[in-house]
């Protein structure tokens, strides 16, 4: 059914002119099948809204509908409840439990880890390997000291005694102020893992879906 109804009904054939356009549409009026008859009635041909047609909550839940489209994420510190419930509108469904959001870097420069939204990365512990601990394999010199007298080697180092002595299967002379490696590592993974948590605060999150 129509919700106009029209103020001129032309005839086949029927010349138009501009007074019968005008009489068409200031005439035309709303029909009942324009109204509910609840919150929107017929008053002379016109609409009316009645007093109490929009309340207080349906004005807040068109604002929050509008402030909150659909992907929005909402947050809360203590109300855990479904937005949906709590705000009266929308459809929500939990949102990055366990993770910290990102703000998108669409240039995905210097990376692509962050270039699209709800890219998930990142670990709560970290199991560094060798290369990533900073202690490769590696060895130390030691000082040598050509002194033949016992115990009176410099600190910390090693004393050759006479000619080519050899102290732990490196041979030195008197004159040498510095040996090879007397021992050395090898490289290892971590045993165990480590936290790689950033300081964080725990919040309720929700994001709208319809």
């Amino acid at each position: 059914m129509s919700v106009i109804t029209k103020g001129k009904t032309f005839a086949n054939g029927e010349q138009l002119t501009a007074g019968k356009l005008n009489q068409m549409l200031d005439a035309a009026v709303f029909s009942s099948a324009a109204v509910d008859n609840t919150k929107t009635t017929l008053s002379g041909g016109a609409i009316t809204i009645a007093p109490s047609a929009i309340t207080a909550t349906e004005v807040a839940q068109s604002f929050l509908d509008t402030i909150y489209p659909v992907g929005s994420v909402y947050i809360n510190a203590t109300d855990g409840r479904n937005p949906g419930t709590l705000l009266g509108f929308g459809t929500w469904t939990a949102f990055g439990a366990g993770r910290v959001p990102v703000g998108i870097d669409s240039s995905g420069s210097p990376d692509t880890d962050f270039d699209t939204a709800e890219e998930t990365g990142g670990a709560k512990e970290v199991t560094l390997t060798s290369a990533q601990s900073g202690v490769p394999a590696h060895a130390h010199k030691f000082r040598i000291t050509g002194d033949s007298t016992p115990d009176s080697g410099t600190a910390g180092g090693i004393m050759v005694s006479g000619s080519g002595s050899t102290v732990n299967g490196v041979t030195g002379e008197p004159s040498d102020t510095a040996g090879e490696q007397i021992g050395g590592n090898t490289a290892a993974d971590a045993t165990s893992a480590h936290t790689n948590l950033q300081p964080y605060i725990v919040v309720y999150m929700w994001k709208r879906t319809a």
